[in-house]
């Protein structure tokens, strides 16, 4: 039988397979996280950028949370982001912020501009324990750049704090 007939049946057969037994593709959890948490998406963060505007429309869907990990809004938080009266511009942050924890290697970076305030974002993680990373990174604001590090822990799988 003819190599290119033998590859045909095989084909066949597969996609005959597949139709008795389809996968599952929409609820993959394709991407596992820090906290052993399974993710649908990275949402750029492993290509090294952030898709900022992905995330303030999923936010506005009120969808996100289950989508990506996120930073919970306490002081420390804060001090790195100035507090804004704009929710999408906060859950931009948190949720790059978090999900960068989450599914990035130590030593990468991913970077992103929050299209709601223009504050771009370069923030690398490290690694510390089972449930804790620590990172370091710059926010540029109206060009003026400010450096911060710190450690974010994990209580929950896909929520981080980040430590005072």
């Amino acid at each position: 039988m003819p190599i290119a007939k033998v590859r045909f049946n095989i084909l066949v057969r597969l996609l005959m397979l597949l139709a008795v037994f389809p996968l599952d593709v929409a609820n993959a959890k394709n991407f596992i996280g820090y906290t052993g948490k399974g993710w649908n998406g990275d949402f750029g963060v492993l290509r090294g950028q952030c898709d900022a505007k992905l995330v303030q429309s999923e936010a506005l869907k009120g969808t996100l949370t289950e989508q990506m990990a996120y930073v919970e809004s306490g002081d420390a938080f804060k001090s790195i982001f100035a507090e804004t009266q704009l929710v999408d511009a906060f859950a931009v942050d948190s949720h790059c912020f978090g999900h960068t924890m989450e599914l990035v290697p130590s030593g990468q970076a991913v970077r992103w501009l929050n299209p709601v305030n223009g504050v771009g974002v370069y923030l690398s993680p490290g690694a510390k324990s089972d449930t804790c990373r620590t990172f370091l990174g710059v926010t540029i604001t109206k060009g003026e750049k400010t450096k911060f590090r710190g450690e974010a822990c994990s209580p929950n799988e896909g929520v981080w704090q980040i430590q005072q």
